[in-house]
């Protein structure tokens, strides 16, 4: 009995495996049916290390192409696919470089999606990356960095610039100064955004300054941007040489007398030291400007004072801070051309201006104007008999323009 019993278990475990079984290949089958003559797909290597460089109107997409012998092209699919751009390639045994140069794009942000391909049209799975191209838009957003202060000095060509602040979001990293040297040579100077101080030398005098900074939007961008240029007159220093108070001295008699640096005074000027010091005097410890006849003195005959500067064309102004004169003698402050101030007797025909001095302790100021850039004379004209007359200079001499 119990062995009958086994022999049926037996036979039906059997049967509910043999049942299971034809089940599980019948799902086999069933499934065989869906990929039977599917072909298998054969994806070819992708670019690796995207990077998209930005450009006006242009990019530049780079790509390492590490994998895949076989890979022959590259596409590069832009706006919804609506734009693309076909690569070949031709792989090495090595690490390749994809490029693809992209002009004449909007200013804007893009979208790109990069797919390789083989001979047999396999292809690689997608590569995304984006990156933007500037245009007129960006272009019209740049500001030029401002002059705070500028200065050129007349007499050393030396010329001096202070910037001021300015947005930097933009990606504004330098500032170009064009300006013109003594030879007549163009030349070009540029500052960083992070200094605020320039300082040129050997810059002529009465030539049309530029400036104009420039832009870079990102890291990765490939072209410059320029602001236009901005012109302008700079702002001139003149500044005579010797021509502040107390006055040095070239050479002096060891007490009182001497000659002053930096100015030429003629022969009838040194009438002390015998004919040897004239046109300066320690006073009171400090050095002035002087003309004086009389008092042991002879007396002095168109005795002058003077120096050369450069001066573009404009309306100046110069001023005597402080002076003394005596009642006797005449004195003319002097602008004029040549080689040396005139007498004073041609001063009416051959000065661009003069103008006398009054007696007495006071400041004095006179107006001229120029109407071609050169070199030209400043100085003082005396006839101081040796009755006793005297004329001091004891206080700065300032160039201006007006």
């Amino acid at each position: 009995m119990n062995k009958m019993n086994n022999h049926r278990i037996f036979t039906c475990v059997a049967v509910l495996l043999f049942v299971i079984a034809a089940a599980s290949c019948k799902k086999m089958d069933d499934y065989k049916k869906y990929i039977e003559d599917k072909p298998v797909i054969n994806y070819t290597g992708k670019v690796d290390s995207v990077r998209v460089f930005s450009g006006k109107n242009r990019v530049l997409i780079k790509g390492l192409l590490v994998s895949d012998p076989k890979i022959k092209e590259a596409r590069i699919y832009w706006d919804g696919r609506r734009d693309s751009l076909v690569v070949p390639i031709s792989r090495t045994s090595g690490v390749d470089t994809l490029k693809a140069a992209i002009a004449n794009l909007e200013d804007r942000v893009y979208n790109f999606e990069i797919v390789t391909y083989d001979d047999l049209g396999n292809k690689s799975v997608k590569v995304y990356a984006f990156g933007r191209s500037y245009g007129e838009n960006y272009q019209l957003s740049l500001t030029n960095r401002p002059i705070a202060t500028n200065s050129l000095n007349t007499r050393t060509n030396t010329f001096d610039v202070t910037f001021g602040n300015v947005d930097r979001t933009l990606g504004i990293f330098a500032t170009e100064l064009k300006y013109i040297d003594l030879s007549g040579q163009e030349q070009v100077k540029r500052i960083k955004i992070d200094e605020n101080a320039l300082s040129l030398s050997n810059v002529k005098v009465g030539e049309l300054m530029s400036y104009r900074s420039l832009y870079l939007p990102d890291t990765l961008c490939l072209d410059t941007f320029y602001t236009d240029y901005t012109h302008f007159n700079p702002a001139l220093k003149f500044e005579l040489k010797n021509g502040t108070f107390p006055f040095a001295r070239e050479a002096w008699d060891g007490s009182r007398w001497g000659n002053p640096a930096d100015w030429t005074v003629n022969a009838a000027t040194r009438n002390a030291g015998n004919n040897t010091y004239g046109g300066y005097e320690l006073r009171s410890g400090n050095g002035a400007l002087s003309l004086e006849g009389g008092w042991g003195l002879p007396a002095v005959v168109n005795g002058k004072i003077y120096q050369s500067i450069e001066l573009p064309e404009g309306n100046y102004k110069i001023t005597v801070e402080k002076y003394e004169k005596g009642a006797a003698g005449v004195v003319n402050l002097v602008v004029s051309e040549g080689t040396e101030i005139p007498d004073e007797a041609n001063l009416a025909t051959q000065a661009i201006a003069y103008s006398s001095f009054a007696a007495g302790t006071l400041s004095k100021e006179m107006n001229f104007t120029i109407t071609k850039g050169g070199t030209y004379l400043i100085g003082f004209l005396g006839n101081m008999p040796n009755t006793g007359s005297y004329f001091k200079v004891l206080g700065n001499i300032r160039l201006e323009t007006r």
